[in-house]
């Protein structure tokens, strides 16, 4: 089976365990070698089937664009693929729900690198690690690197954080530049 089957029957084994839910499964590259975990979709990408809309999505796309890290490199997923009420972060027992599903999306994506966003990617990836004592350095996971760092939507909520995650993705390029 290939991996666009093996991801549609993941979509759909997703679907049915959290029906009626509406969820934003991941996009992108099958063949990408890098996989960008988010911490969990909001309404509107739920909506549009697409992730990183809104102001957290600008900043992501500036932060690519400045150094050169295109989008068609990256598959984009959630650690949780539901979307949650503003403020509202998953409970440590949704995460868990949805671990299994990511580490079933990386097995069959097969990245190089994955990109943790945020605490809750950590999470679903099953790091106990806290993101500030990892952020911005890259890691074995297995047979994988991963690199951390804080999730966009920190920097729209406290802008004094950007200075941080443009250094984090200026290492993160050095990372990628280092993978081929």
């Amino acid at each position: 089976m290939d991996k666009n089957q093996q991801l549609k029957e993941l979509a759909k084994r997703l679907n049915a365990k959290f029906k009626p839910q509406k969820l934003l499964s991941g996009k992108g590259h099958f063949n990408a070698p890098i996989m960008l975990v988010s911490e969990f979709p909001n309404a509107e990408e739920v909506a549009k089937d697409k992730p990183f809309l809104g102001a957290h999505g600008k900043i992501l796309n500036k932060l690519l664009k400045e150094l050169n890290i295109p989008k068609k490199n990256i598959y984009f997923t959630h650690a949780v693929k539901v979307s949650k009420n503003r403020n509202e972060l998953p409970h440590p027992k949704e995460i868990k729900q949805f671990s299994h599903f990511l580490r079933e999306e990386i097995k069959i994506i097969e990245p190089k690198l994955i990109v943790a966003l945020g605490n809750t990617a950590l999470r679903g990836l099953n790091v106990k690690l806290p993101l500030l004592n990892i952020r911005g350095r890259l890691i074995r996971f297995g047979t994988n690197s991963l690199f951390t760092t804080h999730h966009p939507s920190t920097v729209s909520t406290n802008p004094t954080l950007l200075p941080e995650i443009e250094k984090d993705f200026k290492q993160l390029a050095e990372a990628i530049k280092n993978l081929a």
